[in-house]
């Protein structure tokens, strides 16, 4: 059997390509390509190790090889520490579209300047035309070991972890940098003397530069287990597909296994374009995944980017706010000393409150990507019939009621009413664009939750106040399900589950009845716009 002349990997007969390191083992006609793409010869001795590059760093091992190119350690003499050189394969920098973009891509993450990015020291071309990369060396193990060797993390280390995370996405967004790899084996926890180990990305802007495998039609490159459905689909991506992918490795973290497992890209593909993951809980029962963190997930793992979080720091927030609301209901219990269903209705609404912001954390993306209804964004003021107007010098009681909530109160409360209303996935679409147009035109000196806030409440009124659309609502049972757990409500999260799960043994799922009584309990217990106030109210009665 031959070896391949570039890694000495053992090479299968017919094969096109390397398995080890990607090189294609045929089509000499193309200059970016090695000669004679096999030999039968014993592999040759890494001409890298010992090289000097660029008379900054020594080359001294090699650390691994990908389909890209080798990574290996180095010494950097001069100012006593070592680096870690990533080298582009030569038939690849020879090609002038990979060397543009990876200039392109290098420079800008050299200038992610973030406690949790690996840093770049140095970029360039050697004199016989490879590209390279010199990063910051960092001693600790990455996730994937992590996972191996642990199996599953606990749901607050895997927040903690995947809030810092968020931290780096967000600094890379910020700078227009996409990741496009996000996957366990590019985040490292470095090792430190005490406390927790530091989270680190690896890999911003570079990890996908060759991405020739979209432009013919074949699956783009990146790691299919946790590409988003755009990335697979080869549609151009931006941050919310690394939040997307982030998700992934959450879930990984958590359950111990990702949402989907298939044998082969194709079958990724499908799966994630195509199928819904199941929720944490249904896979692992028995870990006691917080309800609100299991909602924050599925939503990042929402098909459509618009139904995401849109930014990785809203995301950080909603992972963070999930976790804290369990952990309060938990200490709270316990100094009550009674179980929680034996709180009077009072105390269950108060304790549900950190359930329920988390819960509505966890929806507020989608509500405003789905408050785009395809309406011109509708004014108000405008909107509202003349008889309910209120008086110029008498202010709106329910403005002023939706102005008191948080951002993601509003942008649940959004997803909300696009549902009552009828509004379709295109239509929302469509107003969730104009969102995002109108919040890059926030005024100078004007706070930017302020006008997230005056946006949402504008959008929520034309909404609420326009007749409902003519054609009977056709969103999925799952996705009313979806909103009725997200949406901001007295009801504890747990509480609905149980109604939810009466309604499915009751009534069968998939039935007009269900669909009705969902959008009936979705108008009911939520906001009222009579009043201004939260729906009806759960009362619990001591157990006997």
């Amino acid at each position: 059997m031959p070896n391949c002349a570039h890694c000495g990997a053992f090479v299968s007969s017919g094969s096109r390509q390397c398995s080890g390191c990607g090189v294609t083992l045929s089509g000499r006609e193309h200059a970016t390509l090695p000669g004679p793409g096999y030999s039968t010869a014993p592999p040759a001795q890494d001409a890298m190790i010992g090289r000097s590059i660029i008379d900054q760093f020594v080359v001294t091992a090699k650390l691994g090889e990908g389909g890209m190119g080798g990574v290996y350690l180095a010494d950097q003499p001069t100012v006593g520490r070592t680096a870690v050189i990533k080298v582009i394969h030569p038939w690849l920098s020879k090609d002038p579209m990979i060397a543009t973009r990876f200039e392109t891509e290098a420079k800008a993450a050299a200038r992610l300047q973030n406690p949790h990015i690996v840093a770049i020291y140095n970029y360039g071309k050697l004199p016989d035309g490879t590209l390279f990369l010199a990063m910051e060396h960092i001693r600790g193990s990455t996730i994937a070991q992590t996972l191996q060797s642990q199996g599953r993390l606990e749901a607050s280390r895997a927040v903690n972890i995947a809030t810092q995370c968020c931290e780096a996405l967000a600094e890379a967004h910020r700078h227009g940098v996409v990741h496009r790899d996000v996957k366990p084996s590019n985040i490292m926890l470095q090792e430190r003397h005490q406390g927790p180990g530091l989270v680190k990305m690896l890999d911003f802007g570079v990890a996908t530069i060759d991405d020739r495998e979209v432009a013919t039609g074949r699956m783009p490159p990146g790691t299919p287990c946790y590409m988003s459905p755009e990335q697979l689909a080869g549609e151009a991506v931006d941050g919310r597909s690394d939040i997307y992918s982030l998700a992934v490795v959450i879930y990984e973290m958590v359950v111990g296994q990702p949402p989907f497992l298939a044998a082969n890209p194709e079958e990724y593909a499908r799966l994630h374009r195509e199928v819904p993951p199941p929720a944490p809980s249904a896979l692992a029962p028995d870990y006691g995944i917080p309800p609100a963190l299991e909602a924050c997930l599925m939503r990042a793992l929402a098909k459509q980017p618009h139904a995401r979080p849109q930014t990785a720091e809203r995301f950080g927030d909603e992972l963070w706010s999930a976790v804290m609301s369990a952990a309060t209901a938990e200490s709270a219990a316990q100094a009550f000393s009674l179980p929680p269903r034996r709180r009077r209705g009072r105390v269950v609404r108060r304790l549900a409150a950190a359930l329920v912001v988390g819960v509505a954390l966890a929806g507020m993306t989608l509500a405003v990507d789905r408050w785009r209804s395809g309406d011109p964004a509708p004014v108000a003021a405008a909107s509202r019939p003349a008889s309910s107007a209120p008086a110029a010098s008498e202010p709106d009681p329910v403005e002023v009621a939706l102005m008191r909530m948080s951002v993601g109160e509003l942008e649940s409360e959004l997803e909300r009413i696009a549902v009552l209303r009828g509004r379709s996935p295109q239509a929302v679409n469509v107003a969730m664009t104009t969102y995002h147009e109108r919040l890059r035109g926030t005024p100078p000196g004007r706070n930017r939750n302020e006008q997230r806030r005056s946006v949402l409440t504008e959008l929520i009124l034309g909404w609420a106040r326009a007749p409902a659309a003519a054609e009977p609502v056709t969103t999925s049972i799952a996705a009313l399900e979806a909103v009725f757990l997200r949406m901001d409500s007295p009801l504890d999260v747990q509480e609905r589950r149980r109604m939810l799960h009466q309604l499915k043994n009751g009534e069968g799922i998939g039935t007009d009845v269900t669909r009705a009584q969902l959008l009936t309990w979705i108008e009911q217990h939520g906001f009222d716009y009579q009043t201004g106030e939260p729906g009806a109210e759960l009362v619990l009665e001591d157990e006997p």
